[in-house]
């Protein structure tokens, strides 16, 4: 009996979050509702806080979905021996590609009301969604499974610093700031004017690291991402 209301449970949570999915591709995040998700699920409204701590929870979950790209290309990243500033430049690219396509659900992600427990949320999905999990490096998976995008951010950055001496271990957490800030920016505008170029806010993060890493010393002369 217990295993069938287990099985139960996670089919219906399962339906949840594909039924916000859904609405997420048919009206945009901005416009979702409890309602709209429960009379798409096939539940009544109530039922959803069985399954979920709040609206909010079912919305991460959901977005989880528009990850895929990004985790495919940090799988393949995590196969290559790169240098590791061209390591730390790739994995950047990537997460920038991904997030400006889908501003708004990445900065309600990383910026909204569960932006600090956000590593529950991607092995709640990935239990749920198996299907979806990519395999990673040790380094990309601590990285990945992050708790937080500060914390994130901070896994990336440590392996270059010790890697090139020139990267004060003393600023890192200035460095990390600043790369937090400015993603955090740039996702605003983009919500704020989704006619922006991806590919520029792209460039224009890109830019702002290779700056910083600059400002730090000489850089060695390996090929920039572009």
């Amino acid at each position: 009996m217990d295993n069938e209301k287990e099985l139960s449970k996670r089919r219906n949570t399962i339906r949840f979050i594909e039924a916000a999915q859904e609405l997420i591709e048919e009206e945009g995040l901005e416009n979702i509702s409890i309602r709209k998700i429960a009379d798409k699920a096939g539940f009544h409204n109530s039922t959803i806080y069985l399954y979920f701590e709040d609206v909010d929870e079912l919305i991460l979950l959901a977005s989880l979905k528009y990850f895929n790209e990004y985790s495919k290309a940090l799988s393949e990243l995590s196969k290559k021996k790169l240098p590791p500033r061209e390591h730390f430049l790739s994995i950047w690219t990537f997460f920038a590609q991904t997030v400006f396509q889908r501003p708004s659900i990445f900065y309600n992600f990383f910026f909204g009301k569960h932006r600090n427990n956000l590593t529950k949320i991607i092995m709640q999905y990935y239990d749920l969604f198996p299907q979806e999990k990519a395999d990673y490096s040790p380094e990309i998976k601590d990285m990945y499974y992050g708790k937080t995008i500060s914390e994130r951010c901070m896994e990336v950055l440590v392996p270059l610093a010790k890697e090139y001496p020139h990267i004060k271990i003393s600023d890192l957490d200035i460095i990390n700031d600043v790369t937090v800030g400015y993603v955090k920016y740039l996702l605003e505008q983009k919500c704020q004017d989704p006619g922006l170029s991806s590919s520029i806010l792209t460039g224009r993060l890109l830019k702002m690291l290779e700056y910083i890493l600059r400002i730090q010393g000489d850089v060695p002369p390996e090929k920039t991402i572009r």
